[in-house]
């Protein structure tokens, strides 16, 4: 009888990625999943201690052991969801609650042609949203401008434009300054809307999980106990282009306390 060989398995790799931060005790949280993942890379690399004999007049190598071992990679993800975003900035997902509020006067020094933001506080730096009833004044509340002539509004956003021409762009032309003073009233009305912000690491730490879906190949599922993250490269703001917006992560896979580095399962079969 001929020799048989066992058949090729080609792969085609699929699945879902996730990622479970630890806290501050270096514990997990639970797992964030991350979307659609086009791309996650690993990349192993050793490092031998080679040894040379010095027995004979050549002097060759006799032994080579492998001493470490760096496992890295990277993950690439289009899921431009809140929370990636902050994982990207290395910052936090919040929501933010406005109060409905009566606005008496908002003092602004303007000038002719500009933009100015409503709202804008110390615990809320980007300022208010879905405001009504904006009312602008010169400082002293003795003249009232006209909406459309002197001033433009953006209520969703909060934003007031002084208008080129107007009265308030020719109070400003005469002061030496090239601003004059107004003072803007409003009403905020209740909302609530997510917010991200940056913070002060750079460097995630947690347990990475993929859970195949292969569209070729065993599935088996990988598992990382202890993995660094670490946004990398750009993610545009504003694009010309059609192609959607991808977010680069970095990826150090760690030895964590009685653990493997990484873990590959396939799927359970029943025991007879």
């Amino acid at each position: 009888m001929s020799l048989t060989h066992e058949k090729n398995e080609y792969a085609i790799p699929r699945g879902r990625v996730y990622f479970d931060p630890f806290d501050a005790n270096q514990l997990p949280t639970g797992e964030i999943y991350l979307g659609n993942c086009p791309g996650f890379t690993l990349q192993v690399e050793t490092e031998k201690a080679e040894h040379y004999s010095s027995e004979e007049g050549l002097r060759e190598k006799d032994e080579a052991l492998v001493v470490q071992v760096n496992r890295t990679g990277n993950v690439t993800c289009d899921n431009f969801s809140a929370d990636n975003l902050a994982l990207f900035l290395s910052g936090a997902k919040s929501t933010t609650n406005q109060a409905a509020a009566t606005i008496a006067g908002e003092a602004h020094s303007v000038g002719g042609g500009l933009y100015y933001q409503l709202g804008e506080t110390n615990d809320n730096p980007s300022g208010a949203r879905d405001v009504t009833d904006i009312v602008v004044t010169s400082a002293d509340g003795a003249t009232t401008y006209d909406v459309g002539d002197d001033y433009n509004v953006d209520p969703a956003l909060g934003r007031v434009q002084i208008v080129k021409g107007g009265a308030i762009d020719i109070a400003a032309a005469a002061a030496p300054s090239k601003r004059v003073g107004v003072s803007i009233g409003y009403k905020t009305t209740a909302r609530a809307w997510t917010r991200v912000t940056t913070g002060s690491k750079t460097e995630l730490s947690g347990r990475m999980r993929v859970v195949a879906s292969n569209a070729s190949g065993t599935n088996r599922d990988w598992f990382m106990p202890k993995v660094t993250l670490t946004p990398s490269g750009e993610i545009p703001v504003i694009a010309e282009g059609t192609e959607f917006v991808q977010m680069q992560f970095g990826l150090e896979v760690l030895k964590a306390a009685n653990t493997q580095a990484v873990y590959v399962d396939g799927r359970g079969a029943s025991i007879p």
